[in-house]
């Protein structure tokens, strides 16, 4: 074993300039949604082509998680970060200065492909340079409070930035932050050597990717074209096909991309289901939230991103407790109160009818929504890259990055499906009855977040205050940490 095995050896790696990172991603991921109207007035979009503005990011962000957490495993997280980061500055100001459709959809794909080689690096010095018990729980309560805030507050800055500036402007913020923190990095971050096999696994690489583009692709369509279309069957078809390629691929080859051994790692498993369950949570709270309030209360845009401040304050607020509790109580037992958090909110978000006001009918499920969010992206973090070894933490961020990401794609693309077409209504014009089942349907998803962590993380959790940080043999021992390990 080499002194490689972590990002940061006996030197803990930077968390604020990773986390700051982190926060630029999670931030642009949501901050275009408000600005979509202003794109489609400026550049001229066709109603089916303002959606790639987002759909571009998603495909290519969902579509390389995997392999850009398995590159910083073999050429280095330093690397990987600092060349993804300064090519989604680049995307970025491309972007905001785009005059035609193709270029700003096509600066997006170009941010979600960067980024797909930045988030597991993120997350994969993080867990690598905190050694697995308290210190690891602390720095990844950070890393999810960040994402937690940049997901609910990129909502409210879109928002502010187009009222007051224009839609370029939530582009154009990324410049002179990414130029910063390429700086910061290229001095702060220790150049790490390859943790990983010498070679990649080029066709277990390919497969993986196609599958989750084709995958990513098929979803995206679904919320537009409706799932009996030909693209969309085709797409989702090919990806299943490709994906079972692969898992054969990864059976039959030396140094395949995936260790299928990963998942016999409990709480890496149980962490993935839950951050695809609570992906599709977050993706359809937001959406029907912000379509709630512009269709039936009729919010202007700026207003609605506002709708969001008190949930984004709540976010901020609970981040420091979350991350306590979760020290102190365990990663299983803060993820069920989670799970119930956001049942909770999503049911009283079912209530909602034509009459209802923002303030009985949107506020209170919303809070409780931003709770829970908070808990999932702190503990699922810590969860899902629980007990994995220093040369497979890209492989395991990745997949943590690509379970989320699939979850929102999903999760989205069936609610949308639930409140137009089972309602028979268009996206546009989504009856009161539309919001109440895609409610429901979230209410669900939350009901099996609990499933999952009562039944997955049992006494296998991640590592609580009390917990020892894991052995350094290659055994199979397993940390205790779904509750803390002294009893009481």
């Amino acid at each position: 074993m080499t002194s490689s095995t972590s990002t940061a050896g006996s030197t803990r790696p930077p968390l604020g300039l990773l986390c700051a990172a982190q926060f630029m991603l999670v931030l642009d991921f949501a901050i275009v949604n408000v600005a979509l109207g202003a794109m489609q007035r400026d550049l001229g979009f066709t109603a089916s082509g303002l959606q790639w503005v987002v759909g571009a990011y998603a495909l290519f962000y969902g579509g390389f998680l995997l392999l850009g957490g398995r590159a910083g495993d073999v050429f280095g997280r330093k690397h990987m970060f600092v060349t993804g980061l300064a090519v989604f500055t680049i995307a970025s100001l491309v972007g905001g200065i785009a005059n035609e459709p193709w270029i700003l959809v096509l600066a997006r794909a170009v941010q979600g492909l960067s980024a797909a080689a930045v988030s597991p690096a993120v997350l994969a010095m993080i867990a690598g340079g905190f050694p697995e018990g308290p210190e690891r729980v602390k720095a990844m309560g950070v890393f999810g409070a960040v994402s937690s805030a940049g997901f609910t507050g990129g909502v409210v800055a879109g928002g502010l930035l187009t009222e007051f500036l224009t839609w370029r402007a939530v582009m154009l913020v990324n410049v002179p932050v990414g130029i910063l923190l390429v700086a910061l990095a290229g001095r702060r971050l220790v150049a790490d050597k390859a943790t990983g096999s010498a070679k990649l696994d080029l066709p277990g690489a390919i497969l993986v990717t196609s599958a989750m583009c084709a995958l990513t692709y098929g979803l995206t369509e679904a919320s537009d074209e409706g799932w009996g279309a030909t693209s969309v069957l085709v797409s989702l078809g090919g990806g299943a096909a490709l994906l079972i390629a692969f898992l054969i691929v990864q059976t039959r080859v030396s140094g395949p991309l995936v260790p299928l051994s990963i998942f016999r790692n409990r709480a890496l498993s149980a962490g993935n289901g839950i951050a695809f369950l609570s992906g599709g949570v977050m993706s359809v709270s937001t959406f029907f939230i912000t379509m709630y309030m512009q269709q039936v209360l009729d919010y202007s845009a700026l207003r609605a991103s506002m709708g969001f401040f008190p949930q984004a304050f709540v976010v901020f607020l609970a981040s420091l407790p979350v991350v306590k509790l979760t020290h102190k109580l365990g990663a299983r037992n803060v993820l069920i109160a989670g799970g119930v958090l956001l049942a909770a909110g999503a049911a009283l978000l079912a209530q909602v009818t034509a009459d209802s006001s923002y303030w009985l009918g949107v506020l209170p499920g919303g809070v409780l929504i931003g709770l829970g969010v908070t808990v999932m992206m702190i503990s699922t973090a810590i969860a899902g890259t629980s007990g994995v070894s220093g040369p497979q933490m890209g492989l395991a961020s990745g997949l943590f990055n690509s379970s989320r990401q699939l979850g929102v794609g999903i999760g989205l693309a069936v609610g949308v499906a639930l409140a137009g077409v089972v309602h028979g209504a268009k996206v546009a014009t989504i009856p009161v009855s539309g919001f109440q089942s895609a409610f429901w349907f979230t209410t669900g998803l939350s009901v099996a977040i609990v499933v999952v962590s009562v039944l997955g993380l049992r006494r296998t959790a991640v590592a609580s205050a009390h917990a020892a940080p894991a052995a350094p043999s290659g055994g199979e021992k397993k940390a205790t940490v779904g509750a803390p390990a002294t009893a009481k």
